[in-house]
Order: C-alpha cells, then structure tokens, then sequence
C-alpha cells in the first residue's frame, strides 16, 4: 500500500491542525472506535468528524508536557539506540484506504536497515505496570494503524515512565490485526460519510458524553420503540446478576472476617487478606446547616444529574 502526504503541519496552527485531522481517521482515533479508550468513545470520536463537536484547541497540562517532551524522548532514542531519527512534520494519509491517516512522531530505522515508525510516549507513574513488558493495547492499535498506513513492518514506541525511566518497546505489523483495522475504520468512515451515528459501547467514556449531550428537563412520557426491549432486558438480567454477585461477595467476605477475627491481615495459599481499623472524618452538613446557615449557604455547592432506573 501507498502513502503520500496528506499536508505538512510544519506551519500549521493547533486549530489547523485538528481541522485536518477531520478528513480521515488517526492514530488516537482508534482506541475510541474500538471501545477500549478511557478517555474518548466512538460517539466522541464521530462527532468530532462530523464537525458537530468542536476539539478543543487548547492543550490540557498533560497533552502539553507531552508535547514538550516528545523532541527529549526522540532525542534520547536516538542517543541510545545508535540508529538515525528522522522526525516527520506531515499527516501521512494511506493511497489505497484515504481515510486512514497518520501523524507520527519519526521515522527511524530496524535492524536491517528498513525504515522503521518511532512513536514517543509521555507515561504517568501510575501507568508504570502496562509498560512492564509490552505496551497498553489502546496503543498497540494506534502502532498498528500507523504501520497499516505507512506498510512498514516495524515500529519502535519510546516511552518515558514516571520522569525517570525510559523503555523502548519493538512491534512488528500484525496482518490479522490490520485487515481487522481496516475493515472497522472502514465501516466507521462510511458512517461518517453517511451522517449515521454509531451505537453507544460500554466504555465509561461513552457515558460520561451521554450525560453531558443529554441534560434531560422534557417531562413528557416518551413511549419506547420495540427495539428498546432488548435492552431493557438486558439491564434487567445484568442487574439480577450483579444483585447476585453481590450477595455472594458478602458472604464470602462474612466467613473470612469471622474466620479472622481480630487480625489486621491474613494470608493462604496465595492470597493476602487485609481488615484494618481505618479511621476517617467527615463533614457534618446537616449539623452544620442548622448552627451556621450563613456559613453553610456560603459554601453549599449545588449539582444536577440524571439518576436513570428500569422499573
């Protein structure tokens, strides 16, 4: 497969840079498309490409430190690995599937000598065990759709874990995975072409935008077409599951603090047990409420939120 240059970003502004971004499906789309991003959904994502959800084009303090650092983790690959960075200052787009597109971070080369894609990687602390012996899979699926796009055979991810350590991860181009890319980015432009929504997934992402998009206030009954029964079942049948699940949790955690008793911690056959005191405080409002109203109006913040329920 081809690939040609779909624009040089070497001028462009953060604002011109996500416009151009709408005309085809990125790296970091794809996570969300799949449903296995925590922080976008493919609802999000379409939106977006669909030019009824502006991005922002303000940075957060993250995406901006990223960005900071990313030159330092291209820099330090280089002085590592002994191999020659090339860093590319244009969205690559695919000739063959044009709404494939890629922004990658540089090009470097393997150990025959190919060209090869260099991906750098700003990771928090937290995340320090994904990295432990390979790479979280929302971005093995973006490694992927830039090898996809570019036919190269293999990519270097360079990450800097937690400000203090460096790792560098070697993925080779999965076929399979790629076809699959392919034909889920494929159906998902086509909706976009088509102005046709894709389904809401399960990702926690998608339900913190349906509660944004949706703010609710219409206090007419709206009767459900028939197709809303099969999912009413299955909240239904998902919550005598997880009642279920619950009940069987108590119980088992019942017989092990009696078995227990007055120990802070156990352990068996593997397992590590812990039932310590944990003392804690808490604000009384009420209280505080009836003693000092004027303080407590001062201070009171106030919230709305849908509470949803299947009766």
């Amino acid at each position: 497969m081809g690939t040609s240059i779909l624009v040089s970003t070497e001028n462009l502004s953060n604002e011109e840079w996500l416009r151009w971004r709408q005309k085809g499906i990125g790296g970091s789309d794809v996570a969300p498309i799949l449903g296995i991003s925590k922080w976008s959904s493919a609802i999000d994502i379409w939106l977006s490409k669909t030019n009824q959800k502006h991005d922002d084009c303000v940075q957060s303090e993250v995406m901006e430190w990223g960005h900071i650092l990313e030159p330092v983790i291209r820099d330090h690959f280089r002085e590592v690995t002994g191999r020659k960075v090339i860093e590319v200052k244009a969205i690559l787009q695919n000739d063959e599937h044009p709404f494939m597109i890629a922004d990658i971070d540089g090009l470097t080369e393997d150990d025959n000598g190919n060209p090869a894609i260099l991906e750098c990687k700003c990771v928090s602390e937290y995340k320090r065990s994904e990295w432990e012996s390979d790479i979280p899979v929302y971005y093995r699926t973006q490694v992927e759709h830039y090898l996809a796009v570019t036919g190269l055979g293999t990519a270097y991810v360079a990450a800097l874990i937690g400000g203090n350590s460096f790792v560098i991860r070697e993925v080779h181009a999965d076929k399979e995975m790629q076809k699959m890319l392919v034909a889920v980015e494929a159906d998902f432009w086509k909706k976009v072409v088509n102005m046709e929504r894709p389904a809401p997934d399960a990702s926690d992402a998608c339900k913190e935008l349906l509660d944004s998009v949706y703010r609710g206030g219409i206090s007419e009954v709206v009767v459900l077409p028939d197709e809303a029964i099969e999912y009413l079942d299955m909240y239904n049948e998902a919550c005598a599951m997880e009642d279920s699940a619950k009940e069987q949790k108590q119980l088992a955690s019942n017989h092990l603090k009696d078995i227990m008793g007055d120990y802070n911690s156990a352990k068996c056959q593997g397992y590590t047990v812990s039932w310590k005191p944990v003392t804690s405080e808490r604000l009384d409002s009420k209280a505080l409420k009836e003693a000092e109203p004027e303080l407590y109006a001062k201070y009171v913040k106030s919230s709305t939120s849908r509470r949803f329920s299947v009766k």
